[in-house]
C-alpha cells in the first residue's frame, strides 16, 4: 500500500493539487496588491484650468472651489453641524447669483423668493407675502388678514380683515367715498363693527359719519 502512495502518478496529482492551491493564493495576493496600488494612485483632487490659466476649478473629497488667477470666488463645501455626526453642504459665492426662483424649506416652514414676489408659508398655508404692490400676512387659519397696499395698485391703505369681514382700514378719502372729484388728498379711517347691531364708522377731518353695515 506504501509504494502504491508513493508511486510516481500519485506523486504527478499531489504536485498538480499543490501548485492549484499557490496559484489561486498568488491571484489572491496580487489582486489585493493591484487594488491598493490603485487606490495610493487615486488623485487627492483634480484641477480644471482655462487655456490661459486664470480660471480654475479644483474638485476634492472637500468639496469644489472656484478661482481667478489665485484667488478663491466661490466655494461648495461640507460642514459640520453642531458637536454631531450631521454635515451640511455650505455655499459660499463672491459676485454675482443670478437665479429664476428661490426655494427654502425648513421642516413646515417655507420660502419662495422670486422677482415678483417674496412668500413664507407654514405648511401649505402663505403666512406673509410681499409684493411691490403690497404686503399680506395672514394667520394659520387665513382669519385673520392684515394687508398694506401701495398706490400703484389703484387706492393705498392698510386694512384689517377678520373672518372676511373688514374691521378697520386706513387710507385716502377717495378709498371709502367716490366722490367727484376723487379726494386723495384727505385721509380717512374706516370702522366696521359686526356684533348685534351692524354698523360701520368713518372718521375724517370733519365730522364723522355712522352708517348701517345692512
Amino acid at each position: 500500500m506504501d509504494e502504491m502512495e508513493n508511486s510516481i502518478p500519485a506523486r504527478v496529482v499531489r504536485l498538480e493539487r499543490e501548485l492549484t492551491l499557490w496559484r489561486v493564493l498568488g491571484l489572491v495576493v496580487a489582486t489585493m496588491l493591484t487594488l491598493a496600488f490603485a487606490q495610493e494612485k487615486q488623485p487627492k483632487e483634480i484641477r480644471l484650468a482655462s487655456e490661459d490659466g486664470r480660471q480654475m476649478i479644483t474638485l476634492s473629497p472637500q468639496g469644489i472651489e472656484f478661482s481667478d488667477r489665485g484667488k478663491k470666488l466661490g466655494q461648495i463645501s461640507f460642514e459640520t453641524i453642531g458637536d454631531g455626526e450631521q454635515r451640511e453642504v455650505e455655499m459660499k459665492l463672491s459676485g454675482q447669483v443670478s437665479v429664476n426662483r428661490i426655494f427654502l424649506e425648513d421642516g413646515k416652514n417655507r420660502l419662495a423668493l422670486s422677482a415678483e414676489r417674496v412668500a413664507f408659508a407654514e405648511g401649505y398655508t402663505p403666512r406673509a407675502t410681499l409684493t411691490p404692490y403690497g404686503v399680506l400676512l395672514q394667520d394659520r387659519g387665513t382669519r385673520s388678514q392684515i394687508s398694506l397696499t401701495t398706490p400703484s395698485q389703484g387706492i393705498g391703505g392698510l386694512d384689517f380683515v377678520e373672518d372676511g369681514k373688514l374691521i378697520l382700514a386706513l387710507g385716502p378719502f377717495e378709498k371709502f367715498r367716490a366722490d367727484n372729484p376723487p379726494r386723495r388728498d384727505a385721509g380717512a379711517i374706516h370702522i366696521g363693527d359686526f356684533g348685534p347691531a351692524p354698523k360701520t364708522r368713518l372718521i375724517t377731518a370733519e365730522e364723522p359719519e355712522t352708517r348701517s353695515a345692512r
